[in-house]
């Protein structure tokens, strides 16, 4: 179960940014709760210093290929490693717009390392579960997930979507 807190922002971010999710991931057999969730955590809820200033909505690492990207930005950010959270420096992409950051997101899990996540996930978590599995974050899988869940269970509570066809 979750907070009334995450209740809320659930709906706010959902209500603000939850279109543009829905068009990005449309086809793509990703579940929209286990997007919304990401973008929403990884963005601090749309107001991470990354993503306001540089439509960054997934921690994407300096990737300066990907459709809509203007550059790479070194910051400060937490990251595992063997298991311990570190402080760091990374070089972050860049985006021109909250579009390209959100469909770049996207790009991403398209990836071949995602395939299984995406065609054999049943839920909204266990494709949470099988992304990070597959190598998407330095956060351990099962602390990823916990990070996660609440907000999945408020999108689906919320909006009631799985995958977008």
């Amino acid at each position: 179960m979750y907070s009334l807190a995450v209740k809320n922002k659930t709906k706010w971010f959902i209500d603000t940014y939850g279109t543009g999710i829905a068009k990005a991931i449309k086809g793509t057999n990703l579940f929209f709760p286990a997007i919304v969730a990401q973008k929403a955590l990884e963005s601090g809820w749309g107001q991470s210093s990354l993503t306001k200033q540089h439509n960054n909505w997934g921690g994407i690492k300096c990737a300066p290929n990907l459709s809509g990207a203007i550059g790479c930005i070194k910051m400060d950010t937490t990251e595992y490693k063997k298991g311990v959270k570190v402080n760091t420096k990374q070089s972050f992409t860049k985006f021109a717009d909250t579009e390209s950051g959100i469909k770049a997101v996207t790009t991403v899990l398209m990836a071949d390392r995602y395939k299984n996540a995406r065609d054999n996930a049943k839920t909204a978590k266990e494709q949470v579960l099988m992304i990070a599995k597959a190598g998407y974050t330095t956060t351990p899988p099962s602390k990823y997930l916990a990070l996660l869940s609440g907000i999945i269970e408020a999108a689906q509570d919320y909006k009631g979507l799985g995958r977008i066809v």
